[in-house]
C-alpha cells in the first residue's frame, strides 16, 4: 500500500472509532434518560428505610450528611473554576464532532442537566 492509501486507512478508522465512542455516549446520555434520577431525599429516604431508622436515628444521620455535603462543597470552591474549565473544553470537544442534529440534543441535555441542578439547590 502507498503511505496515501495508508494515511486514508487510518483516518477512517480513527472515524470510525470515534463514531463509535460518541454512539455509546450519546446512547447512555439521551436514549436513556427515561432511567429515574433519584434526588438526595429519594436517596435518604431509601437509605432510612433499608436500615430501619427510627425517627432519632434519621435525624442524627440527616445531620450528619448534611454536615458532610457542606464540608464538601466548601473543599471544592478552590478548585471549581478549574472544574467548570475542563467541563467546558469537554464539552466544546464533544460539540465539535457531532451533527446539528445531535448538537442540537446534547444543547438539550446541558440545559436539562442544568435546570436539575437548580431544582436541587
Amino acid at each position: 500500500m502507498t503511505r496515501t492509501k495508508l494515511l486514508a486507512l487510518a483516518f477512517y478508522l480513527a472515524a470510525a472509532v470515534t463514531g463509535a465512542a460518541v454512539g455509546v455516549a450519546v446512547d447512555r446520555l439521551v436514549v436513556r434518560t427515561g432511567t429515574p434520577r433519584y434526588s438526595a431525599k429519594v436517596m435518604r429516604d431509601r437509605f432510612a428505610g433499608d436500615l430501619k431508622l427510627s425517627t432519632t436515628q434519621r435525624s442524627a444521620v440527616d445531620n450528619i450528611l448534611d454536615a458532610r455535603f457542606r464540608a464538601e462543597s466548601v473543599l471544592v470552591v478552590p478548585i471549581r473554576p478549574a472544574l467548570d474549565s475542563l467541563r467546558s473544553e469537554a464539552r466544546l470537544k464533544i460539540s465539535a464532532v457531532l451533527t446539528p442534529e445531535q448538537q442540537r440534543v446534547y444543547e438539550q441535555m446541558q440545559r436539562d442537566q442544568k435546570a436539575r441542578a437548580q431544582e436541587k439547590k
